[in-house]
């Protein structure tokens, strides 16, 4: 099953294309690479980011690096959007 994907636009004006969510499966992995490989958070949220993102202002390539070029702020930005992946909306879905 494809899933669908939401684009953002970071204070900078990068686009930025998610995952509309991240799959139990995948969250699973990078927690058990965690404690098997005792990675540290920052680690894990770089694995998170690169499960999560698509693209990069159309660019599916070498997103790892495209992450790393983006200011602080937009990856403080991306930060908060990976949380609410993983964390879910609940308040969205409650009131659908």
């Amino acid at each position: 099953m494809a899933r669908t994907t939401k684009q953002v636009t970071t204070p900078s004006n990068t686009v930025l294309e998610l995952q509309e969510y991240i799959t139990a499966g995948e969250f699973l992995d990078i927690q058990e690479a965690s404690e098997k490989d005792n990675l540290t958070k920052t680690q894990v949220a770089r694995r998170l980011m690169e499960t999560a993102v698509v693209s990069v202002n159309g660019v599916k390539e070498n997103i790892p690096a495209l992450l790393r070029d983006l200011p602080v702020s937009d990856y403080t930005f991306l930060a908060n959007e990976i949380k609410s992946l993983v964390d879910g909306n609940f308040t969205e879905a409650k009131n659908q």
